[in-house]
């Protein structure tokens, strides 16, 4: 098949995710596997190499190969996705046409839905959107909220299909009048996400000390991360557990805001940021910690989510403790014991209670091992491919 898979974000740029797994998976299946970005350019660009086509891209394995098409937008920060909205259309038009596509994987929504449906129906190229988050819940903003939301309501019905990660995600797609919806977990490629002994020289770099107890954060910075809530905890943690430290290993728009609140606490000494970090370096940080944590607010958006870096940290070996959110609990229900379910407010003496808990490394290993069973990306893409080939079986025969 000659598949393309669209976002609406910096593919080179972009913290790994499923968008790399998959296209490059689909690769080493046999398949031609292209795919259009929309480059960040920073807050302003003179330098035209972000425009340029990537030949045979790929970021998690070695011998994939993927086609990458930069969309053509104006360099400068804010004016961006702006200026992409307006070239999508006639730019993912004539890559249908050329590379004679079969069918379309989207994930994006405000940026190119629009005239990524538009060029698919005009070419008549089946298109498939994958969805794991209800993107005007991660805007704060009311006015840009509801014009996401009113976005989101015109979109979902034009789709051939919709591929939900949790019954939650196809319930939400199905209320926006999607049709079609199936649902496709996500996944881990446990070969890469392992266990491995402690880092040293990172466990150097980082200032971390033989007896510093370390509890970890992965992933974006955001407003409902619950980071906040357990910065407040630390005081009273490190008054158990003085050698605590807690690892927050991303970024986001609200990593600054962290910061002031660790400097207006003087708990500094006892957190390490380290913003973002190559994905194939995520268990060299894993090493370092005795569990992880998840610690989001729940919300009528996030209790939706299954996180996919709590596959990559399970796959790592780490006991997590998380807030049960509906889409974790789906993933990995209580009575399963693979994840550690808090109330967020309870996180300060579970964390105590944790560190003083030698039955931890049991919880990794059950992790691991039921990750491993249920959710590798092998199955996650056979899956994808097997519904890709019967949709167009399916497709021609209406035809």
């Amino acid at each position: 098949m000659n598949i393309l898979v669209i976002h609406e974000v910096d593919w080179v740029k972009k913290v790994t995710f499923e968008i790399h797994h998959l296209s490059e998976l689909f690769s080493l299946k046999g398949h031609n596997v292209y795919a259009i970005d929309v480059p960040d350019p920073g807050k302003i660009s003179l330098n035209n190499n972000f425009k340029e086509d990537i030949e045979n891209f790929h970021r998690i394995y070695d011998n994939s190969s993927v086609k990458l098409f930069r969309t053509p937008v104006i360099p400068i920060k804010g004016l961006s996705r702006i200026s992409a909205y307006f070239t999508s259309y006639s730019f993912i038009k004539k890559i249908l046409k050329d590379y004679e596509i079969d069918i379309v994987l989207l994930y994006s929504i405000v940026t190119n839905a629009k005239a990524t449906i538009k060029a698919c129906k005009e070419s008549n190229v089946p298109i498939i959107n994958r969805t794991f988050d209800v993107i005007h819940d991660l805007i704060d903003e009311k006015y840009l909220k509801n014009i996401v939301l009113k976005f989101e309501k015109s979109v979902y019905p034009e789709f051939d299909e919709v591929i939900a990660n949790t019954p939650f995600m196809k319930q939400w797609s199905e209320e926006m009048n999607a049709k079609n919806v199936i649902i496709i977990p996500q996944g881990v490629d446990a070969k890469i996400m392992k266990p491995i002994p402690k880092d040293l020289e990172l466990q150097k770099n980082l200032k971390i000390s033989d007896n510093d107890r370390i509890v970890m954060y992965l992933g974006s910075i955001h407003s409902i991360s619950g980071l906040p809530k357990i910065l407040n905890f630390i005081p009273n943690i490190i008054k158990k557990i003085p050698n605590f430290k807690l690892l927050v290993v991303g970024g986001g728009a609200h990593l600054k805001t962290l910061k002031n609140i660790s400097k207006k606490l003087k708990i500094d000494n006892f957190i390490i940021f380290t913003d973002y970090v190559p994905y194939l370096e995520i268990p060299k940080y894993c090493s370092l910690a005795e569990f992880c944590i998840n610690p989001f607010e729940i919300t009528e958006m996030t209790k939706k989510l299954s996180p996919v870096k709590i596959f990559d940290l399970l796959a790592c070996g780490k006991p997590i403790l998380a807030t049960p959110l509906d889409g974790l609990l789906h993933d990995f229900p209580k009575e399963s014991n693979i994840l550690i379910y808090s109330d967020l407010n309870d996180f300060e003496s579970q964390i105590i209670s944790l560190l003083n808990n030698d039955a931890l490394e049991n919880f990794g290993n059950k992790g691991r091992k039921f990750v491993e069973e249920n959710y590798t990306w092998e199955n996650v893409t056979n899956l994808f491919l097997n519904n890709f080939e019967s949709f167009l079986k399916h497709d021609t025969k209406l035809k």
